[in-house]
């Protein structure tokens, strides 16, 4: 048994080895077809994470007037408290939207100048609500909307990133169009070389073929040194592939990471998350991938 599998390695080895041009411009291919999958991925990761950044950013702020009562303003809290659809609530009394408006036009001397001359506080209390979902916003307005309530309500400012969350979107579908679309033809590329490489490599070693055949030789030993090199040159791409994403990733990080501060998005952290269902499903692929079409190519030339 363990005759039989040194031979069969040493034979795949050997065509590989002789073939040293062809293996080397599958290998290419592999990897490039690998790393149009991987553009895939990573957009899908980058954009969807991008798309959550935006939608935790958006908020309603409902100001009060200066004369609210602090028990209205308790009751609408509490109305909201209890809506299911409503993430969290965020209070900010005078003081406090007074001291943040002071912080934001600290560089304009004349908006500061003229707060000085004003002997009260000019804004009202503000109570920013965040909704668990972007399309619940319009339902949380509506629960509020009642005379009561409107009285002591300046206004409600929406800060919709709809727009921006539609853009992404409509990048997202594009990208990936045209990345499944690249990824195909590599495949099929693929797919065609690796068997002409091994078409090539049954002719070259059809002599060697015919007398391992009158010795005895099943067709199993003939078929398995083109299987086993298949798989090493699935397994190499496979390997260069990841030295070639992880480098990637390792120069692109920095940059993310300044974009989605405050997120704990990295693409390292996505990879490794996602490591056994991307890597592990790509090498699959491509082993599967590599043996269909050897098996192909073999079933012609060898007759099987």
């Amino acid at each position: 048994m363990w005759v039989f599998i040194f031979r069969v390695i040493k034979l795949a080895w050997q065509n590989f080895y002789r073939n040293i041009g062809l293996s080397l411009i599958t290998i290419l291919v592999l990897v490039t077809t690998l790393i149009s999958f991987d553009v895939i991925l990573i957009v899908r990761g980058v954009m969807s994470s991008a798309i959550s950044l935006v939608e935790n950013r958006i908020d309603v702020s409902i100001i009060f007037k200066t004369n609210a009562p602090e028990e209205k303003i308790r009751d609408i809290n509490d109305t909201l408290k209890n809506n299911p659809a409503v993430a969290s609530l965020r209070y900010k009394d005078r003081n406090q939207v007074l001291e943040e408006f002071k912080k934001i036009h600290s560089e304009d001397t004349g908006i500061i100048s003229a707060l000085s001359e004003l002997s009260a506080n000019p804004l009202g209390a503000v109570l920013v609500v965040r909704a668990k979902n972007t399309k619940d916003y319009e339902e949380i307005l509506k629960s509020i909307e009642i005379p009561e309530y409107n009285a002591i309500i300046e206004q409600k400012t929406f800060d919709d990133h709809g727009p921006v969350i539609q853009k992404i979107n409509l990048i997202t579908q594009k990208t990936q169009q045209i990345g499944l679309i690249l990824s195909l033809v590599l495949t099929i590329v693929a797919f065609l070389i690796i068997f002409n490489v091994i078409r090539l490599s049954i002719i070259m070693h059809g002599e060697e073929i015919e007398i391992m055949k009158l010795v005895g030789a099943s067709n199993w030993f003939v078929r398995m040194p083109f299987l086993i090199e298949v798989i090493f040159l699935a397994v190499l791409s496979w390997i260069f592939n990841l030295g070639i994403l992880y480098g990637a990733i390792y120069l692109a990080d920095p940059y993310l990471v300044k974009f989605f501060e405050g997120s704990g998005f990295t693409l390292q952290g996505y990879l490794n998350d996602n490591f056994l269902l991307f890597m592990g499903g790509e090498l699959l692929g491509l082993i599967i991938l590599n043996l269909l079409s050897t098996s192909l190519a073999m079933r012609k030339y060898l007759k099987a």
